[in-house]
């Protein structure tokens, strides 16, 4: 338990001696600090702003977008189906909801194709 007691009074001797070297050194490095804002032209006003966040670097300009090396690009379907107001689907993926609706009404899928 000494042990303890003495670093902690050795921290408290070493924290005085800081204290007092920092008010030793304050008029000597207040001076430099004029002279240094004075040679570059900077006041305390921009000292007390915050800092500038500095510009983020543009990002290297990249290839065209196009597809990758072996594969074909997607090609849209022509439109099989056509609705009462120029809608269109092509027959594949979901039903489309206007086509749902509409074959709730009675109609059939053979009514909305395309060239009859």
């Amino acid at each position: 338990m000494n042990d303890l007691i003495k670093l902690r009074q050795q921290i408290a001797e070493m924290e005085k001696q800081a204290a007092q070297l920092q008010r030793k050194n304050r008029p000597a490095v207040l001076a430099q600090l004029r002279e240094q804002m004075a040679a570059y032209g900077i006041t305390a006003d921009e000292l007390s702003r915050a800092p500038a966040k500095p510009a983020r670097p543009k990002a290297a300009p990249t290839k065209a977008a196009g597809p990758a090396k072996g594969k074909r690009p997607a090609v849209r379907s022509p439109a099989k189906y056509r609705g009462t107001n120029g809608q269109e689907w092509s027959g594949k993926g979901i039903t489309p909801k206007w086509l749902k609706d509409l074959l709730v009404d009675g109609k059939t899928m053979d009514d909305f194709l395309i060239g009859n």
